[in-house]
């Protein structure tokens, strides 16, 4: 850079390199699309997940949500504070889905309305899981 350089252009040139170098040092040391450790994969199959303390409350209103409405058109699903639920479209009282330590999120009914498939970290890692409406099972479809 010379003196010549407009001082604006010359702050743009020293921010971007000092992002650059912000960006080096919060990349993971495993690369992209490389496989996982067995020794990686095992200690997340065993995860964990027990609160260490509760906590209750009544919500009216949320943020960030994402929903989606069954094909029939009478229920919507919606994620709430990493839990799912149901509720009527007319207006009512809500079904949790699901509970626990696990963030589930991203709720979208199956075209046939009988299953969802979601986005979860009860494995240890976010990956795509389906609940049967009926029997309340769950089933991990990615991996990886």
């Amino acid at each position: 850079m010379t003196k010549t350089m407009p001082r604006m252009f010359r702050c743009a040139f020293r921010l971007r390199g000092l992002l650059l170098a912000a960006a080096l040092l919060v990349v993971p040391s495993q690369g992209f699309g490389q496989a996982v450790d067995s020794e990686d994969e095992q200690a997340t199959e065993n995860l964990p997940l027990e609160p260490g303390r509760t906590f209750s409350y009544q919500a009216t209103q949320g943020t960030w949500m994402s929903l989606d409405v069954s094909p029939d058109g009478s229920t919507i699903v919606f994620d709430l504070l990493g839990d799912l639920y149901t509720v009527p479209i007319g207006g009512g009282s809500a079904t949790r889905l699901t509970s626990g330590m696990a963030y589930d999120v991203q709720p979208r009914y199956s075209p046939d309305g009988a299953s969802l498939a979601f986005v979860s970290d009860r494995s240890g890692r976010e990956q795509v899981w389906t609940l049967e409406l009926a029997s309340g099972d769950t089933t991990q479809l990615t991996s990886g």
